[in-house]
């Protein structure tokens, strides 16, 4: 019990946060941190950055190359070719190397390029014929130009404190995370050189509709750009290459991915708003209802009364859930009202024939005589008789509810069932008793129950017709089918005893009731049968109920002519 309510307590001082609050506001975030990660691990949105960016870079070079192939081009000098390379290809091999002007180059680039921005190199064709032709880009590098650099930014840096070195460590910590889902791009774009990019330019067709070769791979500082090369041509002939390359694409993709994060934080708000809308309208009121449901068992315990909160107006599953409760401990309380009562009634009830039984044992004693000797003894068997009877009675309605919950249904043939409990009052009827008639109908009436707790009914009435009867007297059994509408099977129990007073009809039905008219012998009932009976017939979905039998049907308060009994059973 301590540890219950030491769980009851816990429970109570930690409303505001709750397990199911947790798994709420979780269950609503993981959805948004999938998005997000979703998001940054897309390439659809990094690949065209990259293919505009090679786009750009190609027309740039592209038109690099037209000029200096115009203007650039040294007709003049011709350099000897190595002889081992006239050895190894023949004699039809031309003498000389085509070359660019570096002086040229470099006036273009002076005057010109302004308007272009990025990295642009410029390297003479290959004089040599090894496979590839081109081992050591430095070794052919003409020119190297940065055009329009980047604007340079002068920033004071921040003071070296805690906080600031907290910021700086952060924001390397959010670029390297971003940079984490580039990681097999970048390793791809490792494997490319710029050798590898200027011989495939060289052995690139003059007449494809995108000239030259295009790449993305890391520049000598590790950063990742797009680069073009095309070839210097005039006619066929190829004098030198242009490579123009721009980086920023890492940047560019961080800043893409970067500004998802205020939509993401705008999200993350929304979904934990909703979470604690959720919270307030889901896990508060179960919360509540787990805690008046503790203090109705403490209440239990400690004979007092809890109520459960009322949400029967909300029309979802938690209003369900409370009126569930409300019902359930609506009934619980019934119940122990019931027990309680019970209890008290069955004191009282045993208390009587005690009262008794002390009394004349007291009187056994000093009685002189034994003809009030044997007097006494009787009185003392008779309640000694009537103690056993309440006791069994008791017994059987104390478990009535459990045999009856654990007892399965079947179709029980009412018509045989009467039957077979008439013929046995029949056979064991004594001199003097009320006979037991049954108007037999013509075809069997079938219910939905249990035969055993439906023949104890039919005991329970017949005795008890019997025990109004005159000697000699008669009691009627009636049995008639389900109408078309009512679909109810109705059994009629008649005597012709004195009736029922009207205004004890319904009591006739509580339990202990004993009163019965004048003369009829006492203490051989213990008022528990008709009570048993309704109790029997209400689990089973019908009703039970008492009326007299009058001279006159117009007159309730004329000569009765007994009472009747009435079963109404839903028919299966």
């Amino acid at each position: 019990m301590n540890g219950d309510s030491g769980r009851v307590r816990k429970r109570r001082a930690r409303v505001a946060l709750s397990r199911l609050t947790l798994i709420i506001v979780v269950a609503n975030l993981i959805g948004l941190f999938i998005l997000l990660v979703g998001s940054f691990a897309l390439t659809q949105y990094r690949d065209g950055l990259i293919q505009a960016k090679l786009e750009g870079v190609r027309a740039q070079a592209q038109i690099i190359a037209d000029v200096l192939g115009q203007v650039a081009i040294d007709e003049s000098s011709c350099q000897p070719v190595d002889e081992a390379d006239i050895a190894r290809q023949g004699e039809e091999t031309a003498l000389c190397s085509l070359a660019l002007s570096q002086t040229d180059v470099r006036e273009v680039f002076n005057r010109v390029w302004d308007s272009f921005e990025g990295r642009v190199r410029i390297f003479n064709a290959p004089q040599t014929f090894e496979n590839p032709p081109v081992s050591d880009a430095n070794a052919l590098l003409i020119e190297d130009v940065v055009l329009r650099e980047d604007k340079i930014i002068a920033e004071a840096l921040p003071s070296i404190d805690d906080d600031g070195a907290r910021r700086l460590r952060w924001g390397d910590v959010g670029h390297t995370i971003l940079r984490l889902f580039s990681r097999d791009y970048r390793m791809q774009a490792a494997r490319i050189t710029l050798e590898s990019e200027l011989n495939q330019a060289l052995a690139s067709s003059p007449f494809a509709e995108e000239r030259g070769a295009a790449s993305v791979r890391l520049n000598e500082e590790g950063e990742l750009v797009v680069s073009v090369t095309v070839p210097i041509r005039r006619v066929q002939a190829i004098y030198g290459l242009v490579t123009a390359e721009s980086g920023g694409i890492d940047t560019l993709v961080e800043e893409a991915r970067l500004a998802i994060l205020p939509i993401f934080g705008f999200a993350v708000v929304a979904a934990i708003l909703s979470s604690l809308l959720l919270t307030a309208m889901i896990a508060q009121p179960i919360r509540q209802l787990a805690i008046a449901a503790d203090k109705v068992r403490e209440g239990i315990a400690a004979a007092g009364r809890a109520r459960i909160p009322d949400f029967t107006h909300r029309k979802d599953e938690i209003g369900e859930l409370a009126s569930s409760l409300k019902s359930m401990t609506k009934a619980i309380y019934a119940r122990i009202d019931a027990i309680e009562s019970f209890a008290a009634d069955v004191a009282h009830e045993l208390k009587n024939p005690l009262t008794s039984i002390r009394s004349a044992s007291e009187t056994l004693a000093i009685a002189k005589t034994p003809e009030q000797q044997e007097k006494l003894m009787q009185v003392i068997q008779k309640d000694v008789a009537r103690m056993d009877r309440l006791i069994t009675d008791i017994s059987n309605a104390s478990r009535l509810d459990a045999e009856l919950a654990r007892e399965t249904r079947e179709a029980v043939d009412l018509t045989r069932l009467l039957r077979d409990i008439v013929s046995m009052y029949e056979d064991t009827a004594k001199d003097g008793d009320a006979t037991v008639m049954f108007n037999d109908p013509v075809r069997s009436v079938y219910v939905l129950g249990n035969p055993t707790a439906l023949s104890q009914v039919v005991r329970n009435l017949i005795d008890n017709a019997r025990s109004f009867s005159p000697d000699g007297g008669r009691v009627r059994v009636y049995l008639e089918a389900p109408a078309q509408r009512s679909r109810l099977a109705r059994l009629i129990v008649d005597d012709e005893g004195p009736g029922v007073p009207p205004e004890n009809l319904e009591a006739v039905f509580e339990r202990f009731y004993t009163k019965r008219p004048r003369g009829s012998a006492f203490g051989n009932n213990s008022g528990l049968g008709l009570a048993i009976s309704r109790q029997i017939v209400n689990s089973h979905g019908g009703r039970i109920y008492a009326e007299n039998r009058l001279e006159n049907p117009d007159d309730p308060a004329g000569p009765r002519l007994g009472a009747r009994f009435i079963v109404e059973l839903p028919a299966d």
